[in-house]
């Protein structure tokens, strides 16, 4: 039996989907311990893992981020300084054998390094390269303007500032500004499928691509399936921005105009921050809602209009539903661009997501089988992916021979 400690991004998008893993882990007989915030310690608990606060109060408090990039590389950096100083013994205390860090954690590799352990990097979202960013901004994710331009070097030269404090205090050569959202080790477990992955040939057998992990328990009890249409009437659209970026109440209008007339049953989650009563009516065919299970609704959806979370691409692409994808952030629009170009949807870019365009686009999921045609080949895909089950052995064989080998641990690069 062997011990880990899990280091995380405590957010739903970055936990959710390690969790089936740590399970397995778990039921393998080794020892997790996961370091979180105490919104997700029941869920943490249910895999056999003990929890752990992070001793940050950022951390301890975080529920979303900055939309633009490079606000968050600088957010991160600065996180990775305060959770070294106020979590590093707490680390060291566990004495574990090997580490498992959020690929957005910085602070995990930095740990990595200076208690010299084997390291496996979670990969929540697509895995980050240079190939991929050169995807993105031909995908058009780059800044608007000059002042954009500057902003973004502003951040960036205050997180270089971070980085060589990191690297005189610690004496260790720890990860760079660019890892801290494209960090990677010796074995990296994304959990998507080659095939969905852009750029999938750039990436080494370091990565290895497990497909989706999408089980995790919902409270469907109160929600009020006895709306939903039986059989193949009125089909159901399903609509969410996920859990960070959920508040824009102009959007939802425009779906509200958009399919008030239209032959369909539209399911919308609107999160906890946006009262109903702001929004005006909702139209007849419409479920408003704060919180909707996801994963139960998708089994029945005919189209799926998302933020472009990868946690919701896949899982609706898990169940060969079809979607519009409207990103608000730049790695979002990266996963839109990916599911557009392999034909399993359509890519609306936000400020553009009126009502005829929202409208306009599921009408073509509906009637156009080609969508849901390319969703379904993408769900194989994920299927023949080997699961928590290929990742938990590629672990154990790679911290194995990372412990055992006589030039060092450190399995970081």
């Amino acid at each position: 039996m062997a011990k880990a400690i899990f280091i995380s991004l405590p957010l739903h998008g970055h936990v959710n989907p390690s969790l089936p893993l740590v399970r397995e882990l778990v039921a393998r007989g080794d020892d997790v311990v996961y370091f979180a915030n105490a919104r997700f310690t029941a869920r943490i608990e249910e895999t056999g893992a003990t929890y752990r606060a992070y001793r940050d109060p950022y951390l301890s408090e975080l529920s979303t981020m900055p939309k633009k990039s490079e606000e968050i590389v600088s957010l991160l950096m600065e996180a990775t300084r305060r959770v070294l100083e106020s979590g590093l013994d707490a680390f060291r205390a566990e004495r574990p054998d090997y580490l498992i860090t959020d690929s957005v954690a910085p602070w995990g590799q930095w740990t990595a390094k200076i208690l010299n352990l084997p390291v496996v990097t979670s990969i929540p979202t697509l895995a980050v390269n240079r190939s991929v960013m050169r995807y993105g901004f031909a995908q058009g994710v780059r800044p608007k303007s000059v002042g954009r331009f500057l902003s973004k070097l502003r951040y960036m030269i205050r997180a270089r500032r971070v980085q060589r404090q990191l690297r005189r205090v610690h004496g260790v050569d720890g990860p760079g500004v660019m890892d801290s959202l494209m960090g990677h080790s010796g074995l990296n477990i994304a959990y998507t499928s080659r095939h969905f992955q852009p750029c999938a040939e750039t990436f080494d057998d370091r990565f290895l691509f497990i497909g989706p992990m999408t089980s995790r328990a919902e409270s469907a009890s109160t929600f009020p399936w006895d709306r939903l249409p039986s059989g193949a009437q009125a089909p159901i659209v399903y609509i969410s921005l996920g859990t960070l970026f959920n508040t824009d109440a102009t959007f939802y209008r425009a779906c509200f105009e958009a399919f008030a007339d239209m032959d369909v049953t539209v399911i919308l989650s609107i999160g906890t921050n946006v009262p109903p009563d702001s929004l005006g009516a909702a139209p007849a065919n419409f479920i408003v809602a704060p919180q909707v299970p996801q994963l139960a609704v998708l089994q029945r959806a005919r189209a799926f209009i998302t933020h472009g979370g990868m946690n919701s691409v896949s899982e609706s692409l898990s169940n060969g539903v079809p979607m519009t994808v409207v990103p608000q952030m730049g790695e979002q629009a990266i996963i839109g661009s990916r599911v557009a170009e392999l034909g399993a949807g359509i890519c609306l870019i936000s400020d553009q997501a009126n009502a005829a365009r929202l409208r306009d686009s599921v009408q073509r999921l509906l009637t156009d089988d080609t969508f849901r045609h390319q969703a379904d080949t993408i769900r194989r895909s994920f299927l023949d992916a080997g699961g928590v089950a290929r990742a938990a052995d590629a672990i154990r064989a790679f911290t194995a021979s990372a412990r055992n080998s006589p030039a060092g641990v450190k399995g970081s690069q």
